[in-house]
């Protein structure tokens, strides 16, 4: 399962290339994509974040973290609140900046508005493709009204946490009660 993580270890991490050349560092309270499906063995994780130049790197590497550095930065002692649809309490996060929503296969299936909230199971996953996609299940429009992302065969979508514009937990698009 891959998870949007933040760095809750208090410590700068190392973020290394392919062939272990440094190539950033992720820092308390940053989060970034941490890949769970490629290496798997405890040691190497693979990850996506963004570097000192404001770009986002799709194959960076961490090694031997600490277990408080992979943190899922949604899970549920994190959200805004929670609200139940369906019968389903889900956790709330608040968007700070408009994104993007994406089906299971990636195709845009709309918007969620800053200041809106986004809606996830205790303990969301991230794409396969992309780990700094949220999984979500609903989105709240400026109507009030809750949104369902379910499409291509699947309950849930992805919205984009933002990376490309900030990954540090005050700065990222997808907000959650970190510190």
């Amino acid at each position: 399962m891959n998870i949007v993580a933040i760095n809750m270890s208090g410590k700068q991490l190392p973020v290394y290339d392919m062939d272990l050349n440094r190539i950033g560092t992720i820092y308390p309270y940053e989060l970034f994509g941490l890949n769970y499906r490629a290496g798997g063995d405890g040691y190497a994780f693979f990850i996506v974040f963004r570097n000192s130049s404001g770009i986002l790197i799709r194959d960076g590497m961490l090694i031997e973290p600490p277990a408080s550095a992979l943190e899922n930065a949604y899970k549920s002692k994190y959200r805004y609140g929670t609200v139940t649809i369906g019968g389903r309490t889900y956790s709330t996060f608040k968007m700070k900046r408009t994104e993007n929503l994406y089906s299971v296969s990636g195709r845009k299936i709309g918007q969620v508005a800053a200041g809106q909230y986004v809606a996830t199971v205790d303990d969301p996953s991230s794409g396969d493709t992309n780990p700094h996609w949220l999984q979500v299940y609903y989105a709240r429009g400026t109507d009030g009204r809750w949104d369902s992302l379910a499409a291509d065969g699947a309950s849930y979508g992805f919205v984009n946490i933002g990376l490309e514009d900030g990954s540090m937990y005050n700065t990222v698009s997808c907000d959650g009660l970190w510190v």
